[in-house]
């Protein structure tokens, strides 16, 4: 039998606009530890009283039945938390390939993807592949090294693999202190301050003279890329002429390069310790893209002419996307959704609309359908727990109850004007067959 589950700590955060919104989707292979990376987050962040551990079945992402049994993820789940006031939620994909349709999901509703690499296992060719699919839809990125108390793991190593697998942009923001064999630390480049986490707090405090050493050594590398994709072309010539560069410029071209998908910064995390999670915390709300920088969708009428007169705007014309559809045996059909214009809220009714072979999409279980339904109760998902709120704004993602014909890929949209979003590539059924319940209550 599975060990309780964590607690869960306070209401379901809110947005406010789409600057307050972070979406971050986690890849990578199976046992690279996704899962407990973002049970590190939502601890961290106070979100649950404790964190679980795949090995108990205790996780708040992992709470399906062959989850549990299997101690891996199956299906995308959604995990929310606040830190630094943004709200940051959190998409927990299955790093297997036979779950690619959850992976798919998971990038459509993020705006930025931390690709989470073990460093005692390194890189296996789907992550590479999966790479370059984010590359080619021009995806931001991060890459976080997990597993640092594993015994065989190889910081050095795998930060060489990656950049070998990922490209020369793909550079350290922070270097881990060691003490006896064990990482206690990290060393902030930008800043240059280093971080200690031995006592189960983390504290701030100038480096020695060998930790300012390595700063020294590994500082110009970041700069330098940073710098590179800078819109001021005259920084890298007062960079090279000895002009220090101040901090907040450099966090500043550093957001704007990650929100390109123009540089990757890597960020070592312990998952167990906690060494490096307020870090990753504080470079997902300072360093990551918003909703407002990333692109909306393509959008048509349900005739096929484009729609541009919308945009992320909270008050604007209502445009959400489907992005997953479940059944629970007491709510009934859940559709998670991301909202990319307007405010979702309950009660109205709304276009529902699924047009895929108008952008020539042929999938044989997603007939063309348009037709009006009321919104039922929106919740939060916090894993299974699924906790009201009152409205979801532009960026944001939620979960609508009692949706009968919305189907994932669907388009929700205001009854007066409707219109539909371009579908992402839904994988195609690879067995020829299904199964079909013989009554409703199977």
């Amino acid at each position: 039998m599975a060990a309780d589950r964590p607690g869960t700590a306070g209401e379901a955060p809110v947005a406010s606009s789409p600057d307050d919104v972070r979406n971050v989707v986690l890849v990578g292979h199976t046992g690279a530890g996704k899962t407990t990376l973002v049970e590190a987050l939502l601890a961290g962040t106070g979100t649950i009283t404790r964190a679980g551990r795949v090995e108990d079945g205790g996780t708040t992402t992992d709470f399906e039945d062959a989850e549990i049994k299997q101690q891996r993820s199956v299906s995308l789940a959604v995990a929310p938390l606040v830190a630094d006031g943004t709200k940051v939620n959190l998409l927990d994909t299955p790093g297997y390939a036979d779950y690619v349709g959850e992976l798919r999901a998971g990038l459509r509703a993020a705006d930025c993807a931390l690709f989470v690499v073990s460093a005692a296992d390194g890189i296996d060719g789907s992550t590479k592949a999966l790479w370059e699919e984010c590359a080619a839809v021009g995806m931001p990125r991060a890459v976080v090294i997990t597993k640092l108390d594993h015994q065989r793991a190889d910081i050095d190593a795998t930060l060489a693999a990656c950049q070998d697998a990922f490209g020369e942009k793909v550079l350290p923001a922070y270097l881990p202190i060691s003490a006896g064999g064990e990482v206690t630390g990290l060393l902030a480049l930008l800043t240059q301050r280093a971080f200690d986490h031995a006592d189960g707090r983390m504290t701030e405090r100038d480096p020695s003279e060998d930790e300012a050493v390595r700063i020294e050594d590994a500082r110009p590398p970041l700069l330098e890329g940073i710098i590179e994709e800078s819109e001021d072309e005259t920084l890298m010539d007062r960079y090279l002429s000895g002009e220090e560069v101040a901090t907040d410029i450099l966090v500043d071209d550093l957001e704007k390069a990650v929100a390109r998908g123009s540089f990757f910064p890597v960020i070592p995390v312990c998952s167990t310790t906690g060494v490096g999670v307020g870090e990753l915390l504080e470079t997902i709300t300072s360093a990551f893209p918003s909703p407002f920088e990333h692109p909306m969708p393509e959008a048509t009428t349900l005739s096929g002419s484009p729609v541009t007169d919308i945009g992320v705007d909270a008050t604007g014309r209502l445009a959400a996307e489907v992005v997953k559809t479940t059944s629970d045996p007491y709510v009934g059909r859940i559709s998670l959704g991301r909202v990319f214009s307007g405010t979702l809220r309950p009660d109205p009714v709304v276009d529902v609309s699924g047009h895929l072979s108008s952008f020539g999409v042929q999938q044989a279980a997603h007939e063309d359908h348009d037709e009006d339904e009321r919104i039922g109760a929106l919740a939060s998902p916090l894993g299974k727990t699924l906790r009201t709120v009152s409205e979801c704004v532009a960026g944001d993602i939620c979960a609508v109850a009692k949706l009968s014909r919305a189907e994932t890929g669907d388009t929700l949209s205001d009854k007066d004007s409707p219109l539909v979003l371009r579908p992402w590539d839904l994988p195609e059924p690879l067995l020829p067959v299904a199964v079909v319940a013989h009554a409703k209550s199977d």
